[in-house]
């Protein structure tokens, strides 16, 4: 194998597929990059068997080739090299990668490229496309409510549920639940769900691109998810398990309805949980609730907050406890102006929607007091 390449477009390989790397792996050659030379193209390819990422670069092939370098050396040392020409060759017999740039060599012990194992290419039941930017707003509203160090896998992980052309994805880890919806192309016209780790999606998400006409192709197989747009292609496991019933969660009916500016209540939000520090066990707000008018008010030992905000309602009045991490979280990543919260009681679930749209939905169980 030996080819040139520029170092802009080998970091952008490196960086693509280096998030599938484990470096606590028990299999050594898991650890490393395959990296295979053909058709002027440069095949990226890592996997910690969770995971699979490929991406491909344009590169000038002399002679075509395989071979598995070790992540961390390769992108150290691609990382270093000056902005030059750079030729790599591939020895069979020192089992080594030579970089050659402008009066000086590097080389690198690797491992054979015939020892790393296939990415699969899973076999679609199920294919749809979707726009990159939709799916990008998808997983960062409703992936955040997942629990990625939960011993239960069901609540690592998204639900995915696709009815024609409708698509919802909805995340909980039990105190709280995100679902987003989206209009999507389904190539198999087929309805289905699937629970996908949020770690794939949020992987997935950062490395696909926004620019341009193509969509983002996903397909399933029911053990297997194939994520595949320009030149990367990443592939997960699905999650097994039944997810929680959450349309059974998802409150009816209210007794107050809120409507609000969700800048206001957020720039409260975040003053007030400057004095409930999480790690205390202390992270409360209180909202009180009457005709127009909502108090916000934290209290701890290191201060308090207390203020009054204008909006509307509609209903009877209210005091309910939340915890002001999960408000904040949720806050964050909402990107629309006008809210409305819908609430029960003090101990019935919280429910906040842009106003005048389903296609996003928040649920927050408050605090007992």
């Amino acid at each position: 194998m030996k080819f040139t390449a520029t170092k802009e477009n080998l970091m952008t390989g490196i960086s693509t597929v280096q998030k599938a790397i484990s470096n606590k792996n028990t299999i050594p050659i898991l650890t490393g990059i395959y990296l295979k030379a053909e058709n002027n193209h440069l095949i990226f390819a890592a996997t910690d068997l969770e995971i699979g990422i490929e991406c491909k670069i344009p590169v000038q092939v002399i002679e075509e080739g395989h071979v598995v370098i070790p992540a961390h050396f390769f992108a150290e040392i691609v990382r270093k090299l000056p902005n030059t020409n750079l030729i790599f060759e591939y020895f069979e017999d020192t089992v080594s990668l030579k970089i050659t740039y402008d009066h000086a060599e590097t080389m690198i012990k690797c491992w054979q490229g015939e020892e790393f194992p296939n990415i699969p290419n899973p076999e679609e039941n199920h294919s749809f496309n979707i726009n990159p930017v939709v799916f990008k707003t998808l997983v960062k509203q409703s992936g955040f409510c997942a629990n990625i160090n939960d011993s239960r896998a069901i609540f690592t992980g998204a639900l995915i549920e696709v009815n024609g052309n409708h698509l919802n994805m909805v995340s909980t880890d039990s105190h709280r639940l995100a679902l987003k919806n989206c209009i999507i192309d389904n190539l198999t016209q087929s309805e289905f769900s699937m629970i996908v780790p949020v770690k794939s999606l949020n992987e997935i998400s950062r490395i696909i691109k926004e620019d341009g006409d193509e969509p983002l192709n996903i397909r399933c197989n029911g053990h297997q998810i194939c994520f595949e747009m320009q030149n990367i292609r990443m592939v997960s496991r699905l999650i097994e398990g039944v997810f929680p019933n959450y349309k059974q969660v998802i409150p009816a009916n209210y007794n107050l309805l809120v409507k609000a500016k969700k800048k206001q209540i957020f720039e409260s939000v975040e003053r007030a949980s400057l004095f409930v520090p999480e790690k205390d066990g202390s992270s409360v707000l209180k909202f009180n609730i009457e005709e127009n008018n909502l108090n916000i008010v934290s209290k701890s030992e290191y201060g308090m907050v207390n203020e009054n905000i204008q909006i509307y309602t509609e209903g009877s009045e209210l005091s309910i406890l939340f915890n002001a991490k999960y408000l904040v979280d949720a806050f964050k990543i909402m990107d629309f102006d006008d809210m409305q919260i819908e609430m029960g009681g003090p101990l019935s679930p919280a429910v906040f929607k842009p106003l005048n749209d389903d296609s996003f939905l928040y649920l927050l169980l408050p605090l007992r007091g």
